[in-house]
């Protein structure tokens, strides 16, 4: 039976983590608890690689050939994507990301529970950076060998070809964009989603009229988000990170039955815990750990957009 803690008893619970060693580590192991639905709700990547816990396993895939002609792979955090081309079967490597987060026990003896949810939040940011960057850092090496029929530049506002830097996502990048899915391979493929910087989302608002878009299209560009329960043709997402997605390119994932663009394999989900040493220094600490990896498995999956 669940209980809802009243402030003060939330406080009381933080409170004893100053002093209390089997409060503290309950508590820092507790975070794994808070973040992990977190993570699969804001990262973008883990939209992107579907999310497979393997343990023990083996992180591989069988590969239909009629329809993929190569693999791509990250050997580790920061690594070289690595390709492999004609094999039976995919490998994934999968290896360690790591964050922390402290702060003073003062704070915890003072009951700031606030600060305690910024520490979360925090510790949560620190991953998703990690496996933003790791992610997206495969998918941008596989764009940048995409043979010219999975490239594109965007449009100019009278549907003229429009050189690159000067285009706009707007209804004329969206149609070019879905008739080169559609070209792409053994029968065509369909645009899932496309992720693009907030300055090229922002494009949509100016060249389309609320009434003509999609109810699921409307609501993610004029509301408070998309309907998770909406079916949707296309979803448009924002990656507010300039490093990984810059106003000059936009990244559109296909679909096709039975394929998947990317697979993350998870070898430990994340798990949090007390950090010793923190206390020494008169702070509390809190360190987490997650074993994975990044798979590219459709070789026709993306296509790139310049603008």
């Amino acid at each position: 039976m669940s209980t809802t803690l009243t402030v003060e008893q939330l406080r009381e619970h933080f409170r004893a983590t100053a002093t209390d060693e089997i409060a503290r580590k309950d508590y820092a192991a507790s975070r794994a608890e808070v973040i992990l639905p977190l993570l699969q709700d804001q990262s973008t990547i883990r939209a992107i690689f579907a999310p497979t816990f393997i343990g023990s396993a083996e992180a591989r895939w069988d590969i239909p050939f009629d329809d993929i002609e190569c693999t791509w792979f990250l050997p580790q955090i920061g690594g070289i994507p690595t390709v492999q081309v004609e094999a039976a079967e995919i490998h994934a490597d999968t290896f360690g990301i790591e964050g922390a987060v402290e702060y003073q026990q003062d704070v915890a003896k003072d009951g700031r529970v606030d600060l305690a949810g910024l520490s979360t939040t925090l510790l949560k940011n620190r991953f998703i950076r990690q496996e933003e960057m790791a992610g997206w850092s495969l998918i941008r090496t596989h764009a940048a060998v995409l043979p010219d029929n999975q490239k594109i530049q965007a449009f100019k506002d009278d549907g003229t070809q429009g050189t690159a830097g000067t285009g706009k996502l707007n209804i004329y990048t969206i149609n070019e964009t879905l008739t080169v899915a559609d070209s792409i391979g053994v029968g065509g493929r369909r645009i899932s989603d496309i992720y693009v910087s907030p300055r090229r989302f922002g494009d949509l608002r100016s060249v389309l009229t609320m009434e003509a878009l999609p109810p699921s299209l409307r609501e993610s560009l004029y509301g408070n988000g998309m309907n998770p329960n909406a079916p949707a043709e296309l979803r448009v997402h924002k990656v507010y990170n300039s490093d990984l997605v810059s106003d000059n390119k936009g990244y559109a994932f296909t679909q096709k039955d039975g394929y998947r663009y990317g697979y993350m394999p998870i070898r430990e989900h994340l798990s949090t815990k007390d950090n010793p040493m923190s206390e020494m220094e008169w702070k509390i600490g809190i360190i987490g750990r997650e074993r994975v990896g990044f798979v590219v498995f459709d070789d026709k999956g993306l296509i790139e957009i310049t603008f």
